[in-house]
């Protein structure tokens, strides 16, 4: 196989705050597991930028590119939730980041989009949200369940690494692999 899906992204380590909100928003809202899909702790992270399918050769000038890169840590954290495409026709649950957190993670995501733009990759402007569940059917309305979360947090978290990962789709979900790993200065 020459080619890969692949995307860069950034990793959460404080898993268990996350994991302890999506098991309570299952208590509380009686989802069957036909309805929506948790995410897998070991997936939890944020997109800076999804490149698609890429050759392989792709992937060494991928990595030259990152290499560019100089960037701090970022301290995040986790709070509100919202839904896409929208809060009435959820087909994905996603939590945010503080104010300053986010504005950290969107000036990064931005430094990597710029680097990938330069080979020719383009993207969507970077917003702060990590998927938590997906909906399987129809979709959900979230606008009760936002409020009531609005303005808790789930815990906080240091981001100190960039990943160049990619993923293998499987029946039971993707499965996502680091390439490659940039780290903070």
């Amino acid at each position: 196989m020459n080619r890969v899906r692949a995307f860069i992204a950034v990793d959460v380590s404080n898993k268990n705050g996350i994991e302890n909100l999506q098991q309570e928003l299952l208590q509380s809202t009686k989802w069957s597991p036909r309805e929506v899909k948790p995410v897998e702790k070991q997936n939890f992270h944020f997109t800076l930028i999804f490149l698609s399918t890429v050759d392989l050769d792709t992937i060494d000038k991928i990595k030259a590119k990152l290499l560019e890169l100089q960037f701090k840590s970022i301290k995040v954290t986790y709070t509100g939730l919202g839904g896409f495409p929208s809060s009435d026709f959820a087909r994905v649950i996603w939590i945010g980041v503080d104010e300053k957190g986010g504005k950290d993670l969107v000036s990064l995501a931005e430094l990597v989009i710029s680097k990938m733009a330069e080979m020719g990759f383009k993207s969507k402007p970077f917003t702060p949200h990590m998927t938590i569940f997906r909906i399987k059917r129809k979709h959900l309305k979230l606008n009760t369940i936002i409020s009531k979360y609005n303005h808790k947090t789930f815990g906080s978290d240091v981001i100190s690494n960039i990943h160049l990962k990619k993923s293998h789709l499987t029946p039971a979900g993707s499965v996502y692999h680091d390439v490659f790993t940039v780290y903070a200065i």
